[in-house]
Parts: structure tokens; sequence; C-alpha cells
């Protein structure tokens, strides 16, 4: 093709104008020209812009045009949203495949938006920007989630916010228990469980759950509640529980195992727990969970377990603790170990097996007592334990002994969800009832009543009970037998491991050697103050000043004190001083056990010492987990004031824990040394450019370009489709722009 300019003659006028012509051959061989348009009204640079083009063209190059000195349609860039770490997030939360999840458990089809759509923009908020449902509806549209995920800016509004978290309670259960199952199927078999608690607390008056105590920083008469969190290894989360504020930590957790016991994920994995389930009482429902179990017993208590620890070396080292002293100090108490007969594992770790022991621990009988409702739940396991239980309850609720399921609760000292746990058995038709109790289904857990009463049909319920206990127990895993249940003194056999740090040992004996110092300081100024004549007192308030300060260490049986009346030999004048005398049995007593301690653990545990030690030293993946929703999901301050509300929340929470604890997997697995947090804060400032070219025309969606750190995190994580031009225009659905 080629251009050709023709001339017309019209009068004394001549005119010219362009022709797009084609050479081509005739039918009998001949060339030829034929005219394919007429080009009229064009200049001649634009006559030469064309010869200029199909020269390119025919030689196979491309025209670049130098650039225009005037646009009728300049380019414009309509919006800046945030992009990269909401994209990664959301990712995330794609694979693992929650979308589906929750499209299964809240079946809302006439619902303009999927609940799953919004739970999952809460979720990518608690990870990327945290902040209120208030806030979440002005951040939102500052995003790229609205194409993402194929919202309407109108539809998400507080209204429906609050009607998805409602739903989102409502689902907390069948949630949990699906996610265990999850991490298996993609990531195999827990090599370790931990479970540990927290606490939360609001600055107005909070929900009901909600009660005045003093908080885990130290915090006094704060309204709060309890967070229980069971987590594996990776410190996924796989069950939790919201809790009344003032309930004990050891209570707590007895409840969160009362639970999980029959789960089976858990099986023989080992579940390792702090020293607040350490105390003898504790150690018993450990025991009779049948669960494989590791913990740490008190300080105190350490001597019921084991006498012969060897102490004696450390009782003469008076370290100081002072940055000057320190090193000295650790490599001094780290011979004494050695020498001691404590195994070197490294420089800040002495083990010592002390075998499987023997140890008396009492069983308590539960609260309630069997009222000859024809079973006895004590003799009686898992729902059919539970069933007989709550036919108890209902008797005593029928007989009005109590007004309602809240002050029977409070009786039976367990939370009010607990005892609705409970009292739902009753759900389960009567005839089943009996045959659970009567044992024709074999062992049947809690958990399995607790899906049988979402049917109302006895034959659905029937149905389920056959097919689903047999499954059940076919597929538990092997573990120890669940042993019988025990009342009152019973001798137990545990598995018992100590371990010495030379480190904390030099923190623990300092900071004790500080206490004293500090009381005996005080004594100083107040018998100094007592002796001036401005400063009389009487002797029951200096009495109560020094039972005071001694007992804010509890120091009281370290120190045996004596006030006696003294005389001023100038004025004559009497006074009352103080005169502190060292327990030098208890003081001893008090020091002995000092960067020691003993872990105590099922007997059939196979683990080594050094393994065992090992686990428990783990145990910070939980405290971690607990760090990550505090101060990265940001799970404080709380904006809900109902517990509904804030179980949701805290259930945001966890699934924001679980997309961070993927990505720092993730991370660390392909060797980039950042977190989750760090690489959220890096990727945020890759936005997408919402780019208009003239009125009318389709927005274009352009990625901001990458930088090298953030190629880097998404190259990690297999991600590299997120920065595509292509891969982000065909995920892109265009908002309507005003």
């Amino acid at each position: 093709m080629h251009i050709r300019i023709s001339t017309r003659r019209k009068g004394d006028r001549t005119y010219a104008y362009a022709q797009l012509v084609e050479s081509y051959r005739r039918d009998d061989g001949l060339p030829a020209h034929r005219i394919l348009a007429s080009l009229k009204n064009l200049s001649e640079r634009e006559i030469d812009n064309l010869r200029l083009a199909l020269s390119a063209s025919r030689e196979g190059k491309a025209v670049v045009v130098a650039g225009a000195s005037k646009q009728e349609w300049p380019t414009r860039i309509m919006a800046n949203l945030r992009y990269l770490d909401a994209a990664v997030a959301l990712e995330m939360w794609r694979r693992w495949d929650l979308t589906r999840l929750f499209n299964r458990l809240i079946q809302r089809p006439l619902e303009a938006v999927p609940p799953s759509a919004v739970i999952a923009a809460l979720v990518v908020q608690r990870c990327t920007d945290p902040g209120s449902k208030l806030y979440a509806q002005r951040w939102f549209p500052r995003t790229a989630l609205p194409e993402l995920l194929e919202v309407d800016l109108e539809q998400f509004n507080n209204t429906r916010i609050h009607r998805v978290l409602s739903a989102l309670d409502s689902v907390g259960e069948a949630l949990q228990a699906d996610l265990p199952q999850r991490y298996q199927q993609k990531e195999g078999a827990f090599a370790a469980i931990f479970m540990d608690v927290t606490d939360a607390w609001f600055e107005g008056r909070g929900p009901e759950l909600a009660e005045r105590d003093r908080t885990k920083e130290g915090l006094r008469n704060r309204r709060k509640i309890g967070i229980v969190l069971v987590c594996n290894q990776d410190g996924y989360p796989l069950r939790w529980k919201v809790t009344p504020g003032k309930r004990r930590d050891p209570l707590c957790m007895g409840d969160m195992l009362a639970l999980i016991r029959q789960e089976n994920w858990l099986g023989s994995v080992p579940l390792v727990c702090d020293r607040a389930m350490g105390q003898a009482k504790s150690v018993a429902k450990l025991v009779e969970s049948g669960t494989r179990f590791v913990t740490a017993c008190p300080r105190h208590e350490i001597h019921s377990y084991a006498q012969d620890l060897p102490y004696e070396p450390f009782l003469d080292l008076s370290p100081v603790g002072s940055e000057i002293t320190v090193e000295g100090e650790v490599e001094v108490a780290a011979k004494a170990a050695a020498d001691g007969g404590l195994h070197r594992v490294d420089d800040s770790l002495f083990v010592r097996d002390l075998g499987v022991r023997e140890r008396v621990l009492i069983f308590e009988r539960p609260r309630y007592e069997y009222s000859g409702a024809g079973w006895d739940p004590d003799h009686l396991e898992g729902a059919a334990s539970f069933i007989a239980l709550a036919r108890i309850f209902q008797e005593r609720l029928d007989r009005k002994e109590f007004h309602s399921r809240s002050d029977l609760a409070q009786k039976e000292g367990m939370t009010r969800a607990r005892m609705t746990q409970i009292m739902n058995h009753l759900r389960l038709r009567d005839e089943l009832q009996e045959a659970v109790l009567r044992g024709e289904f074999g062992y049947v857990p809690e958990r399995l009543v607790r899906e049988c009463i979402r049917y109302r049909s006895e034959a659905e319920q029937r149905r389920l009970l056959k097919e689903q206990a047999e499954i059940i127990g076919r597929s538990r895993p092997p573990g120890p037998p669940r042993p019988p249940r025990r009342v009152g003194r019973e001798k137990i056999r545990v598995r018992l491991v100590a371990y010495f740090n030379p480190e904390m040992f030099v923190e623990q004996r300092a900071l004790l050697a500080q206490h004293r110092q500090r009381i005996e300081d005080f004594i100083a100024d107040l018998n100094r103050r007592l002796r001036s004549p401005h400063g009389q007192q009487d002797k029951d308030a200096v009495r109560v000043q020094v039972h005071n300060a001694i007992a804010r260490w509890k120091f009281l049986k370290v120190y045996q004190v004596q006030i006696r009346a003294a005389q001023d030999n100038p004025s004559g004048r009497s006074h009352w001083q103080v005169h502190l005398e060292l327990n030098e049995a208890e003081w001893r007593r008090r020091i002995r056990y000092a960067g020691f301690v003993l872990l105590v653990a099922h007997p059939d545990l196979p683990h080594s010492a050094e393994h065992i030690v090992g686990l428990y030293r783990q145990k910070d993946t939980v405290e971690k987990d607990f760090q990550t929703i505090k101060d990265t999901v940001k799970l404080r301050p709380f904006y809900h004031h109902t517990d509904p509300k804030v179980r949701a929340h805290v259930t945001l929470c966890m699934l924001a824990l679980l997309l961070e604890r993927t990505i720092d997997r993730r991370l660390k697995r392909s060797g980039l040394k950042t977190t989750a947090a760090a690489a959220f804060e890096e990727l945020q400032t890759c936005h997408l450019n919402v780019i208009s070219s003239y009125p009318g025309s389709e927005p274009v969606y352009v990625a901001t370009e990458a930088t090298q750190e953030q190629r880097a995190i998404l190259r990690s994580l297999r991600m590299k489709e997120l920065i595509d031009t292509e891969e982000v225009a065909g995920r892109i659905h265009p908002r309507p722009i005003p």
C-alpha cells in the first residue's frame, strides 16, 4: 500500500486529495492499482506521517511519536487506591479457601453481598490497617477491595457489618471445628499444641462478660475479659474462647481442656501449658483428661515432686546482676550447675531427667450431686455424661431451686455459655438420649451431639449418630487410653524433667536480694523518722506500715519483726524502733530453686528430656500469637459492647492471626528475614492507579511500579501475579467513576 496524490481541475482552481492505493495483478497477469480509501482534507504533515507509517509497516519497524504539543483529551488519574498489602492478605485468605468455608457456614443466598466478602474485608483490615467498624467504612473505599471482592461501595455499610458480625458469632463453633482439619489436610499432622490465657480491658462499661479486676499488665480496677487460645506449633489458632474477666487462668484453661480433649486432632500430640496449669489441682485435671501434657509446676511446689535437685552449690552464691558483674556471675552459675551433675545442653541450658515418679494428687468430685435422675454422670463418659448432668440440672430448675440457668451456672462454678452447651443435650430426642446413655452407639463425643441437635427429625439425628459415631471411633489416632474417673486422693505417675538456666538464676537471685534491700532500707528510713520529734506514731500504726512493706514482696515468713520502745539519750524522749531478724532457714528455702524449672509431663510421653524442655520453651509460640493480636492485629481497644459482637471481633482477630502466621512461615521458609507485619508495611506503598483517557472511556487500572523489596516479598509468597499488568487487568472489575 502507498499514498497517492491525485489532482482535479475545476474551473480556475486545482484540487489535490490523497488516496490509499494498493497494488495487485489482474487476472491476465498485468499489474494494476485499486483505491482502498479516499483521504480528503489532509494537511501535508498528515500525509507525510501516513507515508512514514506505511513505510515502517512494510519494513517491520515501529513508529515512535515524539509528542504532540497539545492534547485534546489529557490522561487523568481518577483514583489512587491502596492495593498491594490488601491484595496479599486477600490472596492468603483465598489460599486457605476461607470464602468457600464461610459460604457454607453462612448460607444467605438472597444477600446482595455474600457475608464471606464482608468478613474477608474486615480480616484484611485487621492485617493491614486495623480500626473500628466505623473506620472500616471509610477505609474500604480507599482500597482496591471493592474491585477485588466485587462489592459495591454503598453495600459495605454499618448495618451490613453488624449483621455479618452477628452471623459470624453464630458459626463460631463450626468454624473452630473446621479449621484444625483444614490445617492438617494442607500441612500435615501437628507436632505440638500450646494453650495459654490473656486478657483485654475496656475503657467504658464493656460487655456483660467484662468484670472489674487487675489486668495482666498490672492495671487495677479495669473491666476486662479473658481469652483462651489453643494453637499448633506454627501459631495457627485451633480453638479460642472468651471468658469472664475475673475467672482465674487455671479455671479458664480447665474449661478449654474439657472442650478439646475429645477432638481428633489432639490425639497423642503433646499439649504444652504454662505454670498456671502446673499447680497440683490443675495437674490432676490434666491427668484426668488423658492428654499427653507438658507443664511446669510453681517453684514452691518443686519440693513436693523431687527433693534431689542439686541446689546446694548455688546457696552460697550472691549474684548482684549488674551490667558489670552479670557475665562473670553467669559463668560461675554455669560451672556450679556442671559440678552439680546437670547435663549441659548449651551455655544457657542444663538438664536432668528425673524419670517417672509417683505423686499423690487430689481429684475433686464434681460440684454437682447425683439426685436420682436415673443415670449417674460420674459413671458415664462423653456426651452420655453430659446428658445425665443436663437432666440433673433440669430437675433442679423444675423444683425451683434456682430462678434461672444463670443462677445455676454461678452456683456450679461455670459460665452461662457452658451451662447452655450442657442443657442443649436435652434437645436430642428422648429415645436417642436413652440410647446414648445405654451405650448403643458406643462412645459418643459431645461435639457429635451438638451436630445432631441441628436436625429436628429423629431419623436425621439417629442416622448421624450411627454413621458419625463409628467414623469418629475408627479415625481417632492411637493414644493413651482414657483413664477411669478419679475421686479423692490417689497416687499417680508423672514424668519429671528439671532444667537450669544460669542467666535466669542470676536474674532471680539478684531480684530477691533487691527486694530484701528495699525492705531493709524502708525499715531504716522508718526508724529514722520515728526518732524525729515530728515522727511520733503509735505502735499499731508502725506495725501496719511494716506489715504492708514486707507483704508487698511476700517476705512475711523471711523476717521476724519486733517493735521495741527506745529512748533518746539527750532528751530522754521515748519512741518506737523496728528490728528485723532474718529467718535463715526460710531465706534458704526461698532461694534454693532460683534458676530451676521442674517440668511435669504425662508418663507415657516418649520424648527425651532435652526434647521435653524444648517443647516447653516453645510455648512462646502462643505468647507471640497474643502479642500479634494485641499489637499488630490490634485486638484492643474494643469498639463493641455486647458479648456476641466481642466474640465476633475476637474471631476476626484470630483469622487475621492465621493469615499473619502463614505469611510469617512462608517468608521464613524462603530465607527472607522479615515478618508479616514488616512485609505489610513495605507493601502498602504500591497502590492501584485508576486512569481515564477521555470522558466516557472505561478506566484502566495500573499498579505502581513495585520496588525491589516488594518484588522479593512477592517472590517468597509466590504472588508475583499481583503486580503483573495483564493479571491485574483480569482480576479487576472496575467500579463506577463519578
